[in-house]
C-alpha cells in the first residue's frame, strides 16, 4: 500500500477497482489529479496487477493522497470495492470503473455539491469513439442518462444505476451492509438503497467519458454478462421490482422504453399475422440459444430480418423509426449529447434487436435453466 501526504482537497474518496490495470487505469488517475479541485483521496484496488501499472500508479501517488492495494490473483470486483471502502476516509464515496476518463476540471466540486442533497448520485456518461459501434452505444447511453434523470426528477429514488460512475454517502452504504456478492452489484445496491428510502439524484452538469467496447466481439461478451447479471438480479428481486413498477410506472416505463425500444417493436411484430414460420423459429431458437450459444447469431438474425422486413412494408414501423429519431434528437440536446440521428434505423433494426435477443436468452438461461455462470468474470 502506498500513500502520499494529504493535500487541501474536497472531502471525496474515489474508489477504483481494477483487474490487471493497464494504460486506461493510469490515464484515469492522471485525469483525476489534473482536476482543479482534486479529491480528498484515491483508493485503487488492483487484482493481479502488471508491474508497469503498479510503477506508474506509485509515481503518481506523490501528486494526490492515494492508497494502492495490489492483490494476488483475481478476487473479484465486489470484494475489491468493499475493501476500498473500508480504507476510504471521506463521507462521500465516488465509485469509478477503471475504463472511464474525467475531462471536466471542476468535476469534483460538482459531484460534492450534488451530494449535499442526496444519498445516491448517478453521473452522466458520454461515449468516446467515432466508429459505428461507438455511435450506437452513444445513442443507447443517451437513453440511459435520460432514464436516470427521469427517475431523479419524478421519484427521487431509483432501483437501478449504471455502475461505471456513481457516488454514495458512506452512511447510506453502511445502512445496507455495503456491496453484496452479486453479478449486478450496482443494481443490487441501488435497489437496497431504494428500500431504505435513500434519496437519489442525477448529475448532468458534468460527465465521465466511457470507452465503447473495442470490437463487436468484446461488445457481445459484455452484453452476455450483462444479460445474465440482469436476469439474476430480476429473479432475486422480481416481486419487489414489480411492486415498484406498479407504484411509479410514470417514472420507470418511459425510461425503459427509451432504453430498450426493441421491447415495443418486437412485441408489435410478434402480434402481426405475417411471417408466422419465422416467428416460430425465433421463439424456438431463444431457449435453444441459452443451451447452445452458437445458435444465438441465428436467433438474432431472424429477429433482425423480421424488423427489416416489416420496416419496408409496414407504415407503423416507419413512423416509429421517425418518431424515435425525433425524440432521441430532442433528448440528446437536452442532455448535451450528440444525437447521431442518421444511424437511427441501424440502431433500432439491428443493434437494439441484437441486444434484446441476448437479453431474452439470458433471462431464459437464468429463469428456466437456473444457469448463472459467466465466462471470464469473478463476482
Amino acid at each position: 500500500m502506498v500513500a502520499s501526504e494529504r493535500a487541501e482537497a474536497l472531502p471525496v474518496s474515489v474508489v477504483i477497482p481494477s483487474y490487471r490495470g493497464g494504460k486506461r487505469l493510469v490515464e484515469l488517475v492522471e485525469s483525476l489529479i489534473r482536476c482543479n479541485d482534486p479529491p480528498g483521496e484515491i483508493v485503487v484496488v488492483v487484482d493481479d496487477p502488471d508491474p508497469e501499472t503498479l510503477q506508474a500508479l506509485k509515481s503518481l501517488s506523490s501528486s494526490v493522497p492515494m492508497q494502492l492495494l495490489a492483490r494476488e490473483g483475481r478476487r473479484g470486483k465486489v470484494s475489491a470495492v468493499n475493501e476500498a471502502v473500508k480504507l476510504a476516509k471521506c463521507d462521500t464515496v465516488l465509485f469509478l470503473d477503471d475504463d472511464v476518463l474525467i475531462e471536466d476540471p471542476h468535476f469534483f466540486s460538482k459531484v460534492y455539491e450534488a451530494m449535499r442533497d442526496c444519498d445516491l448520485l448517478d453521473i452522466k456518461k458520454r461515449v468516446a469513439g467515432e466508429g459505428l459501434l461507438a455511435k450506437l452505444v452513444h445513442i443507447e447511453y443517451t437513453a440511459y442518462n435520460f432514464a436516470s434523470k427521469l427517475m431523479a426528477k419524478l421519484a427521487r429514488r431509483t432501483i437501478a444505476i449504471n455502475g461505471a460512475a456513481f457516488a454514495v454517502k458512506r452512511s447510506a452504504l453502511e445502512s445496507v451492509g455495503f456491496f453484496r456478492p452479486r453479478l449486478s452489484e450496482d443494481f443490487d445496491l441501488a435497489l437496497r438503497l431504494y428500500l431504505k428510502g435513500c434519496r437519489f439524484s442525477f448529475l448532468d452538469s458534468t460527465y465521465v467519458l466511457n470507452y465503447a467496447p473495442s470490437s463487436w466481439t468484446h461488445w457481445l461478451k459484455q452484453r452476455k454478462r450483462w444479460a445474465v447479471a440482469f436476469a439474476s438480479w430480476l429473479r432475486e428481486n422480481f416481486w419487489t421490482v414489480l411492486k415498484v413498477l406498479v407504484r411509479m410506472p410514470h417514472a420507470i416505463l418511459p425510461g425503459l422504453l427509451l432504453s430498450m425500444p426493441a421491447l415495443l417493436t418486437t412485441a408489435v411484430l410478434m402480434g402481426l399475422r405475417d411471417f408466422a414460420h419465422v416467428k416460430l423459429a425465433y421463439a424456438l431458437l431463444l431457449p435453444l440459444s441459452s443451451l447452445a450459444r452458437f445458435l444465438l447469431p441465428a436467433a438474432a438474425a431472424l429477429s433482425i430480418t423480421l424488423h427489416v422486413a416489416y420496416a419496408t412494408t409496414t407504415l407503423a414501423i416507419l413512423i416509429f423509426i421517425v418518431a424515435f429519431a425525433v425524440a432521441n434528437s430532442i433528448i440528446a440536446r437536452l442532455m448535451g449529447m450528440k444525437p447521431h440521428t442518421c444511424i437511427t434505423p441501424i440502431y433500432l433494426l439491428v443493434y437494439q434487436v441484437l441486444w434484446l435477443t441476448i437479453l431474452l436468452v439470458g433471462l431464459i438461461r437464468v429463469f428456466v435453466f437456473n444457469n448463472e455462470r459467466v465466462e471470464d468474470w469473478v463476482v
